[in-house]
């Protein structure tokens, strides 16, 4: 069922590029967040006024559509939506150039997603990074999955609340940052540093990530400061991206 099969919406100046953001967490984090537009709220009767009371107590300006259960799971090819599914733009991503110019703090933590492909993967990384305090996600510009109502699931709603950055060419973004006074570390199995013994002391990190299976791209590794790695019991062969990711920046966040 497509928005305009459900009448319903009809009226509703919805755009064909728009995205459904549904869940609790995830809607809210979109209603709220400067980095997105958002054109509907859809929620059931019995959810009315929790999302009524939430639009008002916020001053938001933004109508609301009451739809059946069925029809909610339809428009969001979920029945996990929770009772809300909001309409709204996919996020507006800055150029790291732009973030680094408005960057005045002598500390900073940001992760570099190199070629990750998986939307769960990717998602569930943009949480553990708001988690662990991480000030900004780098995605590249290509060879990176397409923000989806799943991806956004996935990361909880917490894409709206961590900067998301978009980069070109690497090697020449990694050189940007070192000119900012960042240290550069790469997450590899095959690194010489355990991710927990890294100088913390560097005010100005950024970790970067390699794709799912293939890990860093050679030219990648050769332009880092260093090659980081964990240390896991020799009997498994490794772990993926997402919980990798989510190790190290535990550890990088740790004082």
């Amino acid at each position: 069922m497509t928005i305009k099969q459900v009448k319903k919406l009809n009226k509703f100046n919805i755009p064909n590029n728009a995205i459904n953001i549904y869940g609790n967490h995830p809607a809210k984090s979109a209603l709220l967040s400067s980095n997105r537009n958002c054109y509907l709220l859809c929620t059931t009767e019995k959810k009315f006024e929790y999302w009524n009371n939430f639009v008002i107590s916020n001053k938001l300006n933004i109508k609301i559509v009451l739809l059946e259960t069925f029809e909610l799971n339809n428009i969001s090819n979920s029945n996990n939506h929770q009772g809300v599914v909001v309409f709204a733009s996919k996020i507006i991503k800055k150029k790291l150039s732009e973030y680094l110019k408005k960057l005045y703090s002598k500390k900073s933590r940001i992760l570099i997603l190199d070629q990750l492909t998986d939307p769960q993967n990717v998602g569930s990384i943009i949480r553990s990074a708001f988690a662990f305090n991480f000030d900004a996600v780098c995605l590249l510009k290509n060879n990176t999955p397409i923000e989806t109502p799943s991806l956004i699931k996935a990361s909880a709603g917490e894409i709206d609340n961590i900067q998301i950055l978009e980069i070109g060419n690497l090697v020449q973004e990694i050189k940007i940052l070192k000119k900012q006074n960042f240290f550069i570390y790469g997450l590899d199995g095959e690194g010489k540093i355990k991710i927990q013994e890294i100088d913390k002391t560097d005010n100005r990190i950024a970790l970067i990530i390699g794709a799912e299976g293939k890990g860093l791209r050679n030219l990648t590794k050769q332009n880092v400061d260093g090659l980081v790695k964990i240390d896991i019991n020799h009997k498994c062969n490794s772990l993926n991206a997402a919980n990798a990711a989510t190790v190290a920046m535990y550890e990088i966040s740790k004082n």
